[in-house]
């Protein structure tokens, strides 16, 4: 499903597009399960937009710029089941950045490297001045583009 395509590289799945990166290592938590006892829908969409952030926060976006980033299209495809307490690695990766759009690609992988969720978002950079889209700033743009690979593991994963 993903055009540009995240490949494993010394351990770390990594996009192969120039794109910057960010894998957040995670646990699967109880409330983000359901009564069957494995991840409910929602939750992936709360695991995305946490890696999202670590990702725009990496790149120097302030945080009043994050508030103006509404998500505008998102396909996202449920391959396997998670479950409380199990380890899970969220990848988001910058595919394509548009004057003031931007779309991500991302995967949820198990510890044992099977992609349990995937899909893609796009992104507009909202103006604080007026409605509609507004020009992502240079710097920012730029970082996005940089290839940069951001690793952040949640204390529970911690050894």
């Amino acid at each position: 499903m993903m055009g540009v395509g995240i490949r494993r590289r010394q351990g770390k799945y990594v996009s192969e597009s120039t794109g910057s990166s960010v894998i957040v290592h995670r646990l699967v938590a109880w409330n983000e399960t359901d009564a069957a006892g494995h991840n409910h829908f929602a939750a992936a969409f709360r695991w995305l937009e946490e890696a999202e952030h670590a990702l725009l926060r990496s790149v120097g976006m302030p945080a009043e710029e994050i508030a103006r980033i509404p998500r505008v299209h998102i396909d996202i495809d449920y391959k396997d089941r998670l479950y409380y307490g199990q380890e899970i690695a969220v990848q988001v990766t910058v595919a394509k950045v548009g004057t003031s759009s931007c779309t991500y690609e991302f995967e949820v992988r198990t510890d044992a490297g099977t992609v349990a969720v995937s899909g893609t978002l796009v992104v507009v950079h909202a103006s604080s001045t007026s409605e509609g889209s507004a020009p992502w700033p240079p710097a920012i743009r730029e970082a996005m583009l940089a290839g940069r690979l951001i690793e952040i593991r949640t204390q529970a994963t911690e050894s």
